[in-house]
């Protein structure tokens, strides 16, 4: 079976909580925010999140419910919005190793890129994460920096890798 990859509406709202909850539970290592403390925890948050289209977008895989996602934005400030970030990337563990997750992302680079005037598109990644970092690696990504002690989990320091892909 084939996901389909689209943009995400707001009728997608509920869906997409779920699944960001679940991811949230699933990879604590690779998010920032914890199932307690999550912003996007509210449908109502993540409805008016949706709406911001072309400038913010989520891409969802959905076979028939949603499997995978991926957030992309341009930077909202004026003097910054030649950059594009990538965030939220999470692909449901029985979907792994069957491309969605690089059908989001190619999804996201061409949207990045359809928007005009991005010159780059750039992420964090876990150190814990060493599946995604590949990934991003073969997308064209290539690490800039390395935050240390980026997050505490549970007594576990773990480091942030931070990408950029030129698209100029």
């Amino acid at each position: 079976m084939t996901a389909e990859i689209r943009p995400l509406t707001g009728a997608d709202a509920g869906e997409l909580v779920r699944l960001r909850r679940e991811a949230l539970e699933d990879a604590p290592f690779a998010f920032l925010a914890s199932p307690s403390d999550d912003m996007a925890a509210r449908e109502e948050t993540v409805r008016a999140q949706l709406q911001r289209a072309p400038e913010s977008i989520v891409f969802g895989a959905v076979c028939p419910g949603l499997v995978g996602m991926v957030g992309v934005y341009r930077a909202a400030q004026r003097k910054a919005a030649h950059k594009g970030m990538v965030w939220g990337m999470f692909v449901q563990p029985q979907w792994r190793r069957q491309r969605v997750g690089e059908s989001l992302m190619r999804a996201a680079i061409g949207h990045a890129r359809a928007l005009g005037g991005i010159r780059s598109l750039q992420l964090s990644v876990s150190e814990a994460a060493p599946e995604a970092k590949h990934l991003y690696e073969r997308l064209g990504f290539s690490v800039w920096g390395v935050e240390p002690e980026a997050m505490q989990v549970a007594g576990r320091f773990v480091a942030d890798y931070h990408m950029i892909l030129r698209l100029t």
